[in-house]
Formats: structure tokens, C-alpha cells, sequence
């Protein structure tokens, strides 16, 4: 059976004013609460309170945290700042070995001494210190790739050391090949000794020589060749001391790619000469990624070239 509407709604509202009368019927709301009924109210509320944390008091946590990392900062930067360095003397000219004593201090201790001077205005010092980390230490990749672009930057803006500090040493540079016109291989060879001079910082005066086949075949896409140097084991000029070849595929028409190629060599060679024969650190293997004529001029020490020419006689 249905139930009228309004008798839904009559009975809806009596049972509810019933509700409310018999629980509300002893209280009076007129009269205030006693003290016993206010601590009791507190006490409830303390009890069911949501915990949320006040505005202020996560302010005050943030910026207690920031002032904490701020002064962990300010003390690295003074630990730094107050490492025991070598004193410099700015009125005496610097050698190409200086700074070979701190190697024992690591590549991490060099990088820091480095950019110490840079920032003292001391650039010649701090190349010298830079190149340091690359031919006397064990650094990292990072370290490694630090240091190179340093020694890009300042030597570009540099002078080299002065002249009568170091004398100049003289090396050629051979080249065989089954060519019959070498006029492109000739200047693949002169800008490749060029270089050597300038990564060098002017130490080292270089010569070029060309050997080519009596009968060469007919020119090629590519041709085989072989590339060493070699340098005087007397004042007279008259013997000379050779260093081991490399062989390579070029092709001879093409100077940019002979350039390369030229340059690749001599890395390999002075690479392999300073690590059988000197206490350098290793050289890596020739990175993809790198040109190869920055390998020649970057990537060796000026200290490292003229030890590889020291090595030559050995």
C-alpha cells in the first residue's frame, strides 16, 4: 500500500522535533558554562584537534634549513680558500717543470691550485699548474676534460715562456708514401709541423722530409703510408735517431683528410715514445670524438714535448 505524501512529511518532522526534544529538554542554553565544563571542553577539543602545522612555524623550519645549507656552503668555500698553496713569486719567471713536486697531492688538489692562481691573476702560472694535472696525476675524465679546456683558453692569450729559459730543439718530421704527386702531402706535412711548433710553445723547431717511392703507383683513392720522426744525436747534424713508424691509409687528394690523419700519427707516436720511456702519466688512446690536430696541441704538455724529444736519443 502507498503512503500518502504528506503523511510521510508529518511523520518526518514529528520524529525528528522528538529526537531534539528528549535530548535537549534537561539543558539550558541560556546559562553559561562552569569553569569544570570549560577545562572539560579544552581537554575534548586538545584531544581531537586536526595536527596541522601553523604558517609561522613552517616558515621558521624552511628558512632554518636554508640558513643551515647557506653556512655549510660559506664553510666549504673557506676550507678551500684557506688549503695551503705555494707561495708565488711574481718577479721570477716560472720553468716548464714548475709545480712537477705536487703531484703526490693528486689531480683533485691540482684542478683547486689551478683555478686558485687563475683567479689571483697569475695565467701563466696557472696554465703551467693545469698542464700539470694532465702529464704528473691521474685524473678523472672531468678532470682530464677540465684541464684541456683551460689549456685552450690560456694558451690562446698567452705568450709563450721565454726563450732563453729553454733552448730550442730540432726534430724532422718523415713522411714515405707510393705517390706521384705529393704537392697536397706537402702541405698536409708543413701544417702538421706547425703545429708541433705551437703546442710545443716554440721549444721545438720542426723540419719536414718526404720519401716517396721510385716507382709509385698510379694515384689512388688511398694510398698506404708511414710517418716518424726523427732528431740529430750529434752537433753536427750528421746521425740522427729515428722513433718507431706508424702506417696509415690516406688519401692523397685530399689535404684535410692527410692533415688528420698526419696529425693522429705524431700523437700516436710521442703517446707511445712517453709511455715506454718516461714517467709521465699515460696518454689516452686517441678520443673519436676529439680533432686530431687539437690532440697535438692540447692534449700534450709542453713539458711532455720536450721530454718525447729527450726520449728520441734513448
Amino acid at each position: 500500500m502507498r503512503v500518502p505524501i504528506p503523511t510521510v512529511v508529518t511523520l518526518s518532522i514529528s520524529v525528528a522535533l522528538t529526537v531534539w526534544f528528549v535530548a535537549t529538554r534537561k539543558m539550558d542554553f541560556a546559562q553559561e558554562p562552569t569553569p569544570e565544563e570549560y577545562v572539560q571542553i579544552a581537554e575534548q577539543w586538545e584531544l581531537n584537534k586536526p595536527h596541522i602545522q601553523p604558517v609561522n612555524s613552517v616558515a621558521s623550519q624552511r628558512a632554518e634549513a636554508h640558513a643551515q645549507k647557506t653556512s655549510q656552503l660559506v664553510a666549504n668555500h673557506l676550507k678551500k680558500n684557506t688549503e695551503h698553496y705555494p707561495e708565488i713569486d711574481p718577479k721570477r719567471l716560472p720553468t716548464l717543470a714548475e709545480y712537477g713536486i705536487l703531484q703526490d697531492k693528486g689531480s683533485a688538489y691540482l684542478c683547486r691550485y689551478a683555478t686558485f692562481l687563475e683567479s689571483e691573476g697569475y695565467a701563466q702560472h696557472a696554465l703551467l699548474a693545469w698542464e700539470r694535472v694532465i702529464d704528473t696525476t691521474d685524473p678523472n675524465e672531468k678532470q682530464r676534460n677540465r684541464a684541456i679546456r683551460s689549456i685552450m683558453r690560456l694558451k690562446s692569450s698567452l705568450p709563450p715562456l721565454s726563450s732563453s729559459a729553454e733552448a730550442v730543439r730540432s726534430i724532422t718530421l718523415h713522411v714515405g708514401a707510393s705517390i706521384s704527386d705529393a704537392k697536397l702531402l706537402e702541405a698536409a706535412l708543413e701544417s702538421t709541423a706547425k703545429s708541433i711548433e705551437k703546442a710545443s710553445g716554440g721549444l721545438i723547431h720542426t723540419k719536414t722530409n718526404i720519401s716517396l717511392a721510385k716507382k709509385p703507383h698510379k694515384q689512388a683513392a688511398s694510398s698506404p703510408m708511414a710517418l716518424w720522426l726523427s732528431r740529430p744525436t750529434s752537433l753536427s747534424g750528421k746521425s740522427r735517431q729515428d722513433t718507431m713508424p706508424v702506417s696509415f691509409i690516406a688519401d692523397p687528394n685530399n689535404e684535410q683528410a692527410l692533415a688528420s690523419e698526419l696529425h693522429a700519427g705524431v700523437y700516436a707516436i710521442v703517446r707511445k715514445n712517453l709511455t715506454q720511456k718516461t714517467g709521465f702519466s699515460k696518454l689516452p688512446e686517441r678520443p673519436i670524438n676529439i680533432k686530431a690536430d687539437e690532440l697535438v696541441q692540447f692534449h700534450i704538455t709542453r713539458l711532455m714535448w720536450r721530454e718525447f724529444f729527450n726520449s728520441i736519443k734513448d
